[in-house]
């Protein structure tokens, strides 16, 4: 029966993308969620890190990008299962970390309180690099090549600066004022075809020049 039940649960991963636990228990006759649960254990699957985990999908390692990561219709997966071990992953194997803000835009989702409880708990570091935080691996030696490399991302940036005129700074704004909380890479894609050409590094310096991290957000700016 336990492995009949098993294989009707296979079948449903298999014919749909994303499905969430009262579809399951519809599917094996109203089972309970202690028996989905039971059952959930012999199938490969994956919760969703937003949404609060109600959705799942089946985990196939062909779904995921470069990031690790799969989105279906705004719901989101990653391989590694949750979202703390999402963000530590991609820290860990950042050669130079990451900020909050780089990882929000990754995640599609809010990662302060993650951050700031691994940081407690020393799963992660930070330091500070022109006023940023930088999220780092925990291993000081990791760290400190991290560092290095985050600091010619720094002096590299500094170079952009000249090239953001206060035109830029302008079209950017506008970008926020008719499309209210749009992320860097968002607004970097409705500029696509400016002439001249506006990049997501012209974008993320007019950002990090005025705050703009969280504008339109509840709560506002955050500088972590």
């Amino acid at each position: 029966m336990a492995a009949r039940s098993t294989q009707q649960l296979e079948k449903l991963f298999d014919a749909k993308p994303v499905i969430m636990l009262e579809e399951m228990q519809k599917a094996l006759g109203s089972a309970s969620r202690a028996t989905i649960f039971r059952l959930l254990v012999k199938v490969s699957y994956c919760r969703s890190y937003n949404y609060n985990g109600k959705y799942y999908t089946k985990h196939d390692l062909t779904r995921y990008d470069k990031q690790g990561l799969f989105s279906y219709k705004g719901i989101l997966f990653s391989r590694d299962g949750n979202l703390n071990a999402t963000v530590t992953r991609l820290i860990c194997q950042s050669s130079f970390g990451h900020t909050q803000r780089e990882l929000q835009e990754l995640l599609q989702v809010r990662v302060q309180t993650s951050l700031l409880t691994m940081v407690r708990y020393k799963q992660l570091a930070r330091s500070k690099v022109a006023g940023q935080f930088i999220y780092l691996h925990p291993d000081s030696e990791i760290r400190v090549a991290q560092l290095a490399k985050r600091q010619e991302l720094f002096e590299q940036r500094r170079f952009e600066l000249k090239e953001v005129t206060a035109a830029v700074v302008i079209q950017v704004l506008l970008m926020l004022i008719w499309h209210p909380g749009s992320r860097t890479g968002d607004v970097a894609r409705r500029l696509k075809g400016h002439s001249p050409p506006i990049t997501i590094q012209h974008v993320r310096v007019v950002f990090d020049r005025y705050g703009l991290d969280n504008v339109g957000e509840k709560g506002g700016p955050s500088r972590h």
